[in-house]
């Protein structure tokens, strides 16, 4: 269910992602997707918790990776909170940092023997 659940927030995440950074900034439609964006953000970063650390473990079946996804839940949380106290700017740049990441992401998993890669026939 962890594995499902990481699946189609982070694909919900990279599309909305995407649309919410097109939007005019400000308005109700930028709130409510970006709202949407950052809890489809946690529930991915959230869910990968339950994935095994690969070959580098270092405490239990928590890896290196697991890192990044403690760091993403550290950038919602500036995000909003920076938003919620009016600094646009670092709200921004935390936002925009947090997608790109996720786009980095992505990326990896279509890496040669990921497995969306494989379900995507690329390898």
């Amino acid at each position: 269910m962890a594995f499902t659940l990481h699946l189609y927030a982070s694909l919900l995440a990279l599309g909305l992602g995407a649309i919410v950074l097109l939007l005019t900034k400000g308005t109700v439609t930028h709130r409510i997707m970006g709202s949407t964006w950052v809890l489809a953000m946690a529930l991915s970063a959230l869910s990968s918790l339950w994935f095994g650390g690969g070959v580098l473990p270092l405490i239990g079946h928590f890896g290196p990776v697991h890192l990044l996804s403690l760091w993403v839940l550290v950038a919602l949380a500036v995000a909003v909170s920076a938003i919620l106290k009016g600094r646009v700017e670092q709200h921004r740049s935390w936002m925009t940092g947090a997608y790109l990441g996720l786009v980095g992401a992505f990326i990896g998993t279509l890496a040669p023997g990921r497995w969306l890669a494989v379900q995507l026939g690329m390898w």
